[in-house]
């Protein structure tokens, strides 16, 4: 019979000892590592989809956008502002140049989506193409480039829309030269600035997909949604109208994923149909099952053409949702 001498027994014991300890402690660090990676993550994740427009208030969007933060809990600078340069007239373009630098002066760490018209009521989008309101374009890109370097740049929104002036139908060709017109002009005042090129949802008033300006000066694909009065229950209306609608929901992934782009959703919100919890739960849903391929996202908490605002009480099943998905 084979015998082992105690002591080297002992030594092996301690030496299985030993490893098994420090493969433990391994296992607990790496477990740690990857909790407080995804912690991080889900920090990120839920501050990027809680951006917003919100009103101009005393002095300024951004204090107002300070407590928009504080209300979901994010941090600081976390989140992306949505603010309008000049839509009314030309001269609007060099009388309102310094309204980026009220949000540099407010809060420098801030990053804001900046509308910029493609042109104005009465200027047929032949004459941006062209050239001939270059000057404009510039005042407006050297205001932005000094507060917001790295802003997103979301030119010609909505262009499927009947009421825009960039209005596209008809004059797609106008609209591209148009839009790589611009988006050249910005890119010489920063080389860090994104470009959304975002449609309202659903068929609309035109094919959206026929004024797309290109690849090379795109970087997101935009859709805005709103909840609106349609018939059946709010299962089938969110179905319907919104996800399977054509240049809907799955169309702009489908479209985004062939261009090679990210998504985003530069405005969203409740108001039209009135207080729809679900209508929220969806979105959030939406959001979260694309996380990966969405850049960022932006409530419209501004009541304009209808309700919107959605921290003031006047659709409280709604604010309540909001508050708890998009909290951090």
């Amino acid at each position: 019979m084979f015998r082992t001498d105690p002591r080297r027994r002992r030594k092996h014991g301690l030496r299985r000892l030993v490893l098994f300890l420090v493969a433990f402690v391994l296992t607990v660090l790496l477990l740690a590592h990857v909790d407080s990676n995804a912690a991080s993550r889900a920090v990120f994740t839920q501050a990027k989809f809680a951006g917003a427009f919100v009103n101009w208030g005393p002095t300024g969007r951004e204090h107002t956008l300070q407590a928009w933060e504080k209300w979901l809990q994010q941090e600081p600078s976390s989140v992306l502002g949505v603010d309008f340069y000049g839509q009314t007239t030309w001269e609007d373009f060099s009388r309102l140049n310094w309204v980026p630098g009220v949000w540099k002066k407010l809060n420098s760490a801030r990053n804001v989506v900046w509308s910029i018209p493609l042109t104005m009521k009465g200027t047929p989008l032949a004459e941006i193409a062209d050239g001939l309101r270059d000057a404009e374009f510039e005042v407006a890109a050297r205001a932005i480039s000094e507060a917001h370097p790295q802003a997103v740049i979301r030119l010609g929104w909505e262009m499927n829309l009947a009421e825009m002036a960039w209005f596209a139908k008809g004059h797609e060709a106008d609209y591209i030269k148009a839009f790589r017109r611009v988006v050249e002009i910005f890119r010489r005042h920063s080389a860090g600035f994104k470009f959304d090129w975002c449609p309202g949802w659903g068929p609309q008033d035109m094919p959206a997909d026929l004024s797309y300006p290109g690849d090379d000066v795109v970087d997101y694909i935009g859709l805005d949604v709103y909840d609106f009065k349609h018939e059946g229950t709010v299962e089938e209306r969110w179905n319907t109208f919104y996800v399977k609608a054509p240049f809907g929901l799955e169309w702009q992934r489908e479209f985004a994923r062939l261009h090679g782009k990210r998504m985003s959703y530069p405005e969203w919100g409740v108001g039209n149909f009135g207080d729809n919890p679900f209508f929220i739960q969806q979105m959030h849903d939406w959001f979260m099952k694309n996380e990966d391929s969405i850049a960022y996202a932006a409530y419209f908490d501004v009541d304009g053409a209808w309700p919107t605002q959605i921290d003031n009480g006047q659709f409280p099943n709604s604010q309540r949702l909001f508050r708890k998905l998009f909290s951090r």
